[in-house]
């Protein structure tokens, strides 16, 4: 994602799915920029487009191109927008609020994505506290019109049912399958180290492009984590410095497995770890499938779940696309005791 953003600050202009902000809309009780967050999002989530939108905050733009930055101070909470937009705007929107570093400036970028439940609309009447504010009555919205936004017309509504009508959900055409393994790497040639794969098939006739997460949930018996993390804690623990001397980014150092780019990034947290694939150059989505086709391990062999002793594993896979007319699908899986007892590791055979 960092890469798309950069190549949006660096080589494009404000258009209909991009817009720059100098700073962060505010949240504070009674500021009346509050009020140009709720009819900017609303605006890029009616858009009839199935690309990401983007705004990115920082950026000081002339002519609708990025000439500067203001680096932000403190990124304000997602939940806290998430939660504002709420409360006036239905149905829900889907958007990210990440920052980002670049060309060593804190800026911050808003990601909408997968909003095919249009029109949204506001639920409640919105009014600014101080004299000629803003003022939205329910049922207004608003779409985004080359860099500009207008509200909602007559022929804005009907163009919006008409593509959601003829919209197919294909959430169902596609099937993904899990397995445990062992690795054949002599640093992870152990039984307490497994490798989790995902493959994914595509049960229908035309290509599909996906976006995909993995939420792995600890417990006391196994844990997630990075395959590249484990490989440099257990060379650090056998003195291997050299192994690992990628740290100062020359790729000459690499060992061979090491050399390919994995698109995969990786967040822990105390109940779960999150794995998610990420867009190559170029690309606004992680992953295509073919007609028919097979993708194996999607998460390039780095998922290692490390067991204490024999356990559940509790995974659920988030998986959105433009193909999706109910918005993100959910994929859960589980694999009891005995069946994690019973995965085989390759060198045991």
């Amino acid at each position: 994602m960092k890469e798309i953003i950069i190549n949006l600050i660096e080589n494009e202009s404000e258009n209909t799915r991009l817009d720059f902000k100098i700073e962060q809309y505010p949240i504070e009780k009674g500021n009346i920029k509050k009020a140009e967050f709720l009819k900017d999002m609303c605006a890029f989530a009616n858009l009839l487009s199935k690309e990401d939108k983007f705004i990115i905050i920082g950026a000081e733009e002339k002519n609708g191109i990025a000439i500067g930055f203001k680096p932000i101070d403190v990124l304000h909470d997602q939940a806290s927008y998430q939660q504002f937009l709420n409360q006036y705007i239905e149905p829900e929107i889907n958007f990210e609020y990440k920052e980002i570093i670049h060309q060593g400036n804190r800026l911050a970028y808003f990601r909408l994505f997968t909003n095919n439940k249009r029109p949204y609309l506001f639920k409640k009447e919105y009014k600014d506290t101080q004299p000629k504010g803003n003022q939205y009555r329910i049922g207004t919205g608003f779409v985004r019109t080359g860099t500009s936004t207008r509200e909602l017309k007559r022929d804005d509504f009907e163009k919006i049912y008409s593509e959601r009508f003829a919209t197919k959900d294909r959430s169902k055409e596609i099937d993904f399958k899990i397995t445990l393994g062992g690795f054949k790497s002599s640093e992870l040639r152990s039984t307490m180290y497994r490798h989790l794969q995902v493959d994914v098939t595509n049960l229908s006739n035309t290509s599909i492009d996906l976006d995909v997460e993995a939420k792995i949930y600890n417990n006391g018996g196994v844990s997630a984590h990075c395959t590249l993390d484990v490989e440099r804690k257990i060379a650090e623990d056998r003195r291997d410095k050299s192994l690992f001397a990628y740290t100062q980014y020359s790729e000459k150092m690499l060992p061979p497995h090491l050399f390919m780019d994995m698109n995969v990034e990786f967040k822990k947290h105390a109940a779960y770890s999150i794995y998610e694939i990420t867009p190559k150059k170029g690309t606004h989505t992680a992953l295509r499938v073919k007609q028919k086709g097979t993708e194996t391990d999607i998460f390039n062999g780095q998922i290692t779940l490390i067991f204490s002793k024999p356990a559940e594993v509790k995974i659920e896979l988030i998986v959105r696309s433009n193909d999706f007319s109910d918005g993100p699908k959910t994929f859960p899986f589980s694999f009891s005791e005995d069946e994690t007892l019973q995965v085989l590791d390759p060198w045991d055979l």
